[in-house]
């Protein structure tokens, strides 16, 4: 009977945030676990500071203000993941890089 009932995975909403914004990405994200949810907000970081065309003119100390934070469904921060973290990962390799070029959430740089 229970092979029947479809599993049901957590959702989670992704927001980039700088000590002066805190932006929502634009999906909320059904993943099977947290270190699912940890893998999908250091690919959202990465993107972000491949899409920044200034992201590399901060110095370290502007950059080291952004994370991704992890919100669950019941609204609890469950996760926070630091830009430098997802930089010192490496390249991701889920997704192919895009060479377009996309803005940054208005309000996030300001």
């Amino acid at each position: 009977m229970l092979a029947d009932i479809p599993a049901i995975m957590p959702l989670y909403t992704v927001f980039l945030y700088n000590q002066h914004s805190r932006v929502r990405y634009p999906e909320t994200m059904d993943l099977p676990d947290i270190e699912a949810a940890k893998d999908a907000a250091r690919r959202v970081a990465k993107v972000f500071m491949d899409v920044v065309p200034y992201w590399r003119d901060l110095s370290s100390g502007q950059q080291n203000r952004f994370v991704v934070e992890v919100v669950d469904e019941a609204g609890e921060l469950v996760l926070t993941v630091p830009f430098k973290e997802a930089e010192e990962a490496g390249p991701s390799t889920s997704e192919p890089a895009s060479t377009e070029k996309k803005e940054a959430p208005p309000g996030l740089l300001d």
